[in-house]
């Protein structure tokens, strides 16, 4: 492999650059799945010290993208397809449950918070499609503010999921994540221009999800959430 196929790490936040560096390399197959890596040899590779280093690999063990095979040995991961969809079936199945419990147990408070999440965010979505209209594309600061709704959307899984009240599950929503926050995010944004109409549809799915909480509907809640995830999830694996 090419020594400086992984770049360096150039900033402050080094424990995060590193972790968005390796987490790049392992989806671009500069670090191949089955590949085993040190921490002394990334850190050369990256020009930085073993603890970012350290920091980042423990990270992607936890998102299960690096595997730990002996008390210093690490490789990265080598999931078949097979294992890819199963994990993708059980983030979208405790989502679902997740979403159920929401719309069952939810704070009036929590609830509110909700709404003036997606007003602002609706608010956002408007000024986006306003500027692409009138650009007739999807560049420059437009893919900055795009970003910006995609934060505030992962806000609104976040908060929908802590009104289930129940942080075993949200601990086991967390370890079944397909794909991390920063990797959705450059999917995401790789996908939208070619599949501008999906995004916009499942954007205003939200809004259901929304609909089904405040009516405390707890079956429709459980539908909306399943199906929301399952076509974003798909979407970003390219199945």
């Amino acid at each position: 492999m090419n020594a400086d196929a992984l770049g360096g790490v150039e900033t402050a936040s080094l424990a995060d650059q590193t972790y968005r560096r390796l987490r790049e390399a392992i989806r671009d197959g500069v670090l191949r799945p089955g590949e085993k890596i040190t921490e002394r040899d990334l850190a050369v590779r990256l020009g930085v010290s073993p603890t970012p280093v350290r920091e980042a690999l423990r990270q992607l063990v936890h998102e299960k993208a690096v595997e730990r095979v002996g008390p210093r040995a690490l490789r990265i991961a080598a999931h078949s397809p097979a294992t890819r969809s199963e994990i993708i079936e059980a983030e979208v199945r405790l989502s679902a449950l997740m979403a159920r419990l929401a719309a069952r147990k939810a704070t009036a408070e929590q609830l509110t918070g909700l709404v003036s999440l997606l007003d602002r965010t609706d608010r956002m979505v408007a000024d986006i499609e306003k500027t692409v209209a009138e650009q007739g594309g999807v560049e420059g600061d437009v893919t900055d503010r795009l970003a910006a709704v995609f934060h505030e959307l992962r806000r609104f899984h976040r908060q929908v999921e802590a009104c289930a009240g129940n942080p075993v599950l949200e601990g086991l929503l967390g370890q079944a994540r397909a794909f991390s926050d920063e990797e959705r995010l450059d999917l995401t944004m790789r996908l939208v221009p070619e599949h501008a109409e999906a995004f916009r549809a499942r954007y205003h799915g939200h809004r259901e999800l929304l609909d089904a909480l405040l009516e405390r509907d707890e079956d429709r809640a459980e539908e909306l959430a399943a199906r929301d995830h399952g076509a974003a999830l798909a979407q970003l694996s390219g199945s």
